[in-house]
C-alpha cells in the first residue's frame, strides 16, 4: 500500500471515529463554541464543498432532506405590500424536510453565507421557542402560513444559538473557501467578505 493510501485511510477512520463520538448525532443543542468547532471539524468538508454538497451530508446524517430555494416570490411581494422586512433566512422544519428559505435579492457570497447559518442551526440542533409544535403540527412542503410562522419566529434562537449558527458559518465558510479565512478574523472583516 502506498503512503499517500495509507493516509487517506487513516483520515477515513479518524472522521468515522469521530462520527462516534455522537455530537452530530446528539439530541441536545450545540451551542458552545467548543462544540461547535468540533461539530464543523466531524463533517466532511473540503476546500470545494458547496453549501448543497454540505447540505446533502447534513440529510444524510439526519435521516431526512434539506431543501433551499429562495422566498417564494407571493411571499416576497406581500411582504413588500405591508412594508415588512423578511429575514435574511429562515428554516421551516416540517415532518419529512427541512426547508431553508433565503433572499434572493442580495449577492451570491451573502446568499451562501445566509444558508450556512440556516444550516448550522439545523447541525446544531436549535429550536426556536415554538418552532417544533409548528413543524409536527403541519404537514408536506411549507405553505404560506407555515413560512409566515418562521418569520415571525426569526430571531425566536436564543443568542448563544445565533452565535453557534454564526460560528458554525464562518468555520465551514473557513474550511470551504480557505482564500477568505485570511481576511476574515473580525466580525467587521467577515462581514466585508459577504457583500462580494
Amino acid at each position: 500500500m502506498s503512503e499517500h493510501r495509507n493516509r487517506r485511510c487513516l483520515l477515513r477512520w479518524l472522521r468515522s471515529a469521530r462520527r462516534r463520538s455522537g455530537l452530530i448525532t446528539a439530541a441536545t443543542p450545540v451551542t458552545r463554541l467548543a462544540d461547535v468547532e468540533r461539530l464543523v471539524s466531524e463533517l466532511d468538508l473540503t476546500a470545494t464543498t458547496t453549501h448543497a454538497e454540505l447540505a446533502a451530508q447534513l440529510s444524510t446524517l439526519r435521516g431526512r432532506p434539506i431543501r433551499i430555494q429562495p422566498y417564494p416570490a407571493a411571499f416576497v411581494a406581500e411582504a413588500r405590500r405591508i412594508d415588512e422586512p423578511l429575514p435574511y433566512g429562515v428554516w421551516v422544519p416540517k415532518p419529512a424536510a427541512d426547508y431553508v428559505f433565503f433572499r434572493a435579492e442580495t449577492t451570491l457570497t451573502h446568499q451562501r453565507h445566509i444558508i450556512l447559518h440556516e444550516l448550522g442551526h439545523i447541525c446544531c440542533r436549535h429550536v426556536g421557542e415554538d418552532a417544533a409544535e409548528a413543524g409536527r403540527a403541519e404537514s408536506g412542503e411549507p405553505d404560506h402560513a407555515s413560512i409566515t410562522s418562521a418569520v415571525k419566529r426569526a430571531g425566536g434562537f436564543a443568542e448563544d444559538q445565533e452565535q453557534a449558527a454564526e460560528t458554525f458559518a464562518y468555520l465551514v465558510e473557513r474550511q470551504t473557501r480557505p482564500n477568505l479565512s485570511a481576511a476574515g478574523e473580525t466580525p467587521a472583516a467577515r462581514y466585508r467578505l459577504l457583500e462580494d
